[in-house]
């Protein structure tokens, strides 16, 4: 699956090129996504996630093109207090955090373009180990989905 999404996005940003459907200066004045405060910049979608160590993007940060089952691999697991969904539009556009290693567990879908910038406010939903938790230092994996 990380190969296809790779070509997937190779593809899709040649047919962009190609037909000039680059954003306008309207679109790129558009409102900010959800969970953005005022006065903060909107990145252009570059197709990663986001984690930082600490609230507010601070501290070390990681980045992922592809899913993770482990957040050991960039040596961020259940260590995340920021995190900032900047795929692109379309297919595999939204984020699934994980409560545990795998891609098991409570599980949060953090649609594309939105972020959380201070996760001890916020908790894993009940639907699986690890429900009711904070998402504060508890995000172990990823996956990328079609849907929230």
């Amino acid at each position: 699956m990380s190969m296809n999404r790779g070509r997937f996005l190779l593809a899709a940003a040649a047919v962009v090129t190609a037909l000039g459907l680059a954003p306008t200066t309207a679109q790129a004045a558009a409102p900010a996504p959800v969970g953005a405060e005022a006065g903060a910049t909107v990145q252009a979608a570059d197709g990663q996630l986001y984690a930082w160590e600490h609230s507010w993007k601070g501290g070390r940060q990681a980045t992922w093109v592809n899913s993770s089952s482990d957040w050991a691999d960039r040596n961020m697991r259940n260590q995340a207090s920021s995190v900032h969904n900047n795929g692109y539009a379309g297919a595999y556009e939204d984020v699934r955090l994980y409560w545990g290693v795998g891609h098991t567990g409570a599980s949060y879908c953090l649609g594309n373009g939105n972020y959380l910038m201070d996760m001890r406010y916020d908790r894993f939903p009940y639907n699986g180990t690890g429900g009711g938790e904070v998402m504060n230092d508890n995000v172990a994996s990823h996956r990328w989905g079609n849907y929230c």
